[in-house]
């Protein structure tokens, strides 16, 4: 094999994966895997007992838990940060997890993820912290789904045996579907190591 020629070919496939990664937002087509409009069966439907009024993510337990008035009302499995174990995320392309107080800002299709919900992550101490370290706090973190090749669930249990985001919260799409239908935009969402 020529390395020479297959490292460039290599390190174009790398930066695409990762350009991919976490931060991909809307559908793009049938290219290279990503959902479309048609991917996006309707939300389970739930009453209003269900609305959750706090996420809880514990990253050592690979948990999100979901809060009614005090109350556990579901909890999901997840993956977590590639990197998890170097702790919360402080800087930009750390590939960790953020921990602290936030709340989801939005939530929107995925191309790559099937569906995300947007968190406020920096919030001001992950901004301070950064500034004192000199680096940048990064962005775009997100509770998302799974990607294309799993859309359909075949691979949950390979998926949530690994952390393999850039630093999201994965969970699996059918937990995705309860949580668009029990989750509303200013919900707050707690991440603890």
């Amino acid at each position: 094999m020529n390395y020479q020629k297959a490292l460039p070919l290599t390190i174009v496939a790398s930066l695409a994966f990762w350009l991919n990664g976490c931060m991909s937002s809307m559908p793009r087509g049938k290219v290279g895997g990503h959902y479309v409009a048609s991917d996006y069966q309707p939300s389970v439907k739930l009453g209003a007992n269900t609305l959750a009024d706090k996420i809880v993510v514990k990253q050592k337990e690979h948990k999100l838990y979901l809060y009614k008035k005090g109350k556990i009302i579901k909890t999901m499995p997840v993956s977590l940060g590639k990197n998890m174990a170097k702790g919360p995320k402080t800087k930009q392309g750390d590939f960790c997890t953020p921990a602290g107080n936030y709340r989801i800002t939005g939530r929107r299709r995925h191309s790559v993820k099937y569906r995300a919900f947007d968190i406020s992550y920096p919030n001001r101490a992950d901004r301070a912290r950064a500034a004192k370290l000199g680096v940048k706090p990064g962005s775009h973190i997100t509770i998302h789904g799974q990607p294309h090749w799993n859309k359909k669930g075949q691979g949950d249990n390979y998926t949530l045996r690994y952390d393999w985001t850039n630093g999201c919260i994965a969970v699996t799409n059918k937990d995705l579907d309860w949580l668009w239908s029990s989750v509303r935009t200013g919900t707050p969402i707690i991440i603890k190591m």
